[in-house]
């Protein structure tokens, strides 16, 4: 079942979210919706990681209110090297947030002058949109576009399913419209907050 292979969590499907956004002029408030991506490894292959994801949307009930599935590529995975800064190589499972990039970009700058350097905002360049915050011993893990392994040193790839080339290569398929459809999912829901559990 979809439920168990993607560690859903349960609740009752009672609130349509749509009409909450609709006729803003009447001053309907949006929902204090956030958003939990469940990710399962399913494939190591020489070149790439393949994982499953389910993103679903609650309430502040914790009631669910919409889901949206797909597929993952990341690098190799070597969790020896996970934890090292330029690795190449997946990131170490675990429970992150997934944050903007202007929110992102607040965070690095005060990281920074926490180490005495003298930065803004408008000094940090950032080229993708979403992004996981301070996975161990790494950084600028990002959700962006991208095809195969080659695309990625630690960030994930969104699509509706992969397969093999004639290299014997992973690759997502529709990644441009699935990157599209998440990133919607997160701006629609993610209000108070996205986190992401990867999955070993």
């Amino acid at each position: 079942m979809v439920n168990d292979f993607y560690g859903e969590q349960s609740g009752p499907d009672i609130f349509d979210i749509a009409t909450a956004y609709e006729n803003g002029n009447c001053g309907i408030i949006k929902p204090r919706t956030n958003v939990v991506v469940n990710t399962n490894r399913l494939w190591y292959g020489k070149n790439s990681t393949v994982s499953a994801f389910l993103a679903t949307a609650y309430d502040e009930k914790g009631r669910k209110v919409d889901s949206l599935q797909g597929y993952f590529l990341e690098p190799v995975t070597d969790y020896g090297r996970a934890e090292k800064s330029g690795s190449d190589t997946s990131i170490m499972y675990g429970q992150y947030n997934v944050i903007p990039k202007n929110e992102m970009k607040k965070r690095i700058v005060e990281r920074r002058k926490q180490r005495g350097e003298n930065v803004e905002v408008e000094d940090i360049n950032l080229k993708y949109d979403w992004y996981l915050d301070n996975p161990p011993g790494r950084s600028g893990i990002a959700i962006h576009g991208g095809r195969t392994g080659e695309h990625t040193t630690g960030c994930f790839i969104p699509g509706d399913s992969f397969e093999f080339d004639e290299k014997n290569q992973d690759y997502v398929i529709n990644n441009k419209e699935k990157k599209q459809k998440l990133f919607d999912f997160f701006n629609n829901y993610g209000r108070n907050g996205i986190k992401i559990n990867v999955g070993p």
